[in-house]
């Protein structure tokens, strides 16, 4: 049976609930095998769930086991791999019977005092509580329930609270591990685990790690993608994360072995997000696909607002190459200079949905994507007959177009450093790290002023796939 995303959603984080209730109990990884009807109804006192998981239902149990039982990948059942995984979440942070796990749904948009988003939800960001927390299931002992309980007493009456105040509140219960909130991704042969967003740990971004370039614009495609490298510094005593992410050239500490991933943004064609992937283009005989789940998105609102808040540069020569093809299209049509992104160019949403409105357009397009690719690359190949790319068709141009605007609006920035930040800003936003935009004073010594602005630093969460 196929499952659509919002049921592959609903069951793989049910069946982790029950995977880590199970190797609580049991201190072993939980198998298709193991999976009945009676070791759920057993389970179920440790596992809190919403109305659309009622565990006492018996349909509801059905489904659930006939989904844990279909491979997420090739010779990998989702059973095995939540069982895998939770095993590895529960031994690394020694939970035992004392926990409970909760299902992230029962909470809603109201702050009470058991829910963790509360503090978030009245500090007024205007960002969804998944962006500041995306966490699947929240595993919480007594002395976690009751400290949230308190501290969300003490801010109930508040118009407003500081999100540092929650953010500080979770690091100290997460070091204590009291609570552990756990964001899930599409589970391995071997299961991984990233401790974001904690006092003790660090993500240091680094660029020309492997042999693709930073801004990768090529055939055979319709998008492009950031490349960019990652590794985890465990902080040296009396160093923060959020000064060591503002100056990374500073920070103290020790990288932790096997962390270094090569990985990258790729832009998404169809709804025009971008997408964080744990993998790049093949590099040498090896490829980075270790976690095939897309590991966080940005919207194309999103990722203009910290583009343009942080470096211009690259959308400064953008706008020059669009300005120079003023009135190419004909009346009404021209490229828009702001934004810079065209995302309903020639009215148009999605491309491919709207071939015989861009084809008499293909010329020019094919003119505009030349200019791009030129500006990127420094050289135009030969992709008129790139039919496997659908570049051969206007629909594939227009999108093209869209993923060279993002590509220049990076690769143009001069400054390496600068050029990082934007790539770091954009990554914390989609892996739910941070929200931020512009650059440290030393960085704007480099280029144009652009004050360094938080919107908010996610809250700690350990990410597993």
């Amino acid at each position: 049976m196929a499952y659509g995303g919002a049921q592959t959603e609903l069951y793989s984080e049910v069946l982790a609930q029950i995977c880590l209730a199970f190797s609580i109990a049991n201190n072993k990884a939980m198998t298709e095998d193991d999976l009945t009807e009676d070791t759920i109804q057993s389970l179920r006192k440790r596992v809190i769930t919403h109305k659309r998981a009622d565990l006492s239902r018996k349909k509801f149990v059905e489904e659930l086991i006939e989904f844990a039982n279909v491979d997420c990948s090739k010779g990998l059942t989702w059973a095995e791999g939540q069982g895998k995984a939770m095993l590895k979440v529960k031994n690394k942070f020694k939970i035992d019977s004392k926990y409970k796990i909760y299902n992230d749904k029962i909470y809603g948009t109201q702050p009470t005092n058991m829910n963790p988003y509360s503090a978030f939800l009245k500090a007024g960001t205007g960002a969804k509580p998944d962006k500041w927390n995306p966490a699947d299931m929240w595993v919480m002992n007594v002395e976690g329930i009751k400290a949230l309980n308190n501290m969300n007493r003490k801010v109930r009456g508040r118009k407003k609270v500081s999100l540092q105040y929650a953010n500080q509140f979770l690091m100290d219960q997460f070091s204590k591990k009291n609570i552990i909130p756990v964001s899930l991704k599409k589970p391995q042969k071997s299961p991984h685990l990233d401790i974001v967003n904690s006092n003790e740990f660090v993500t240091r971004l680094s660029l020309g790690g492997t042999s693709n370039p930073t801004v990768e614009y090529t055939t055979g495609n319709k998008d492009v993608k950031i490349n960019f490298t990652i590794e985890t510094v465990e902080l040296a005593p009396g160093q923060k994360a959020s000064t060591a992410r503002r100056n990374p050239q500073n920070i103290r500490g020790t990288v932790v072995k096997g962390s270094e991933k090569h990985i990258r943004l790729k832009y998404h064609v169809d709804n025009k997000k971008i997408e964080l992937e744990y993998e790049q283009t093949k590099v040498g005989k090896e490829k980075f696909s270790y976690a095939a789940a897309k590991m966080g998105n940005l919207g194309a609102a999103n990722f203009q607002n910290i583009i343009n808040n942080t470096s211009k540069q690259g959308v400064n020569k953008l706008n020059s190459i669009q300005r120079g093809l003023k009135g190419e299209f004909g009346n009404g049509n021209d490229l828009e200079v702001n934004p810079w992104f065209n995302a309903k160019h020639l009215g148009v949403v999605k491309a491919r949905r709207s071939e015989e409105k861009l084809e008499p357009h293909y010329a020019k397009l094919a003119d505009y994507v030349s200019k791009l690719w030129e500006e990127i690359q420094g050289s135009v190949p030969d992709f008129r007959r790139d039919v496997k790319g659908g570049l051969t068709k206007g629909s594939g141009l227009w999108s093209k177009a869209r993923a060279g605007e993002l590509g220049v609006a990076i690769s143009s920035i001069n400054s390496e450093r600068v050029k990082k930040r934007v790539i770091q800003n954009l990554y914390e936003a989609a892996a739910s790290i941070s929200y931020v935009v512009g650059l440290t004073s030393d960085e704007q010594e480099l280029m144009e002023p652009s004050s360094r602005k938080v919107a908010f630093n996610a809250g700690v969460y350990v990410k597993v796939y």
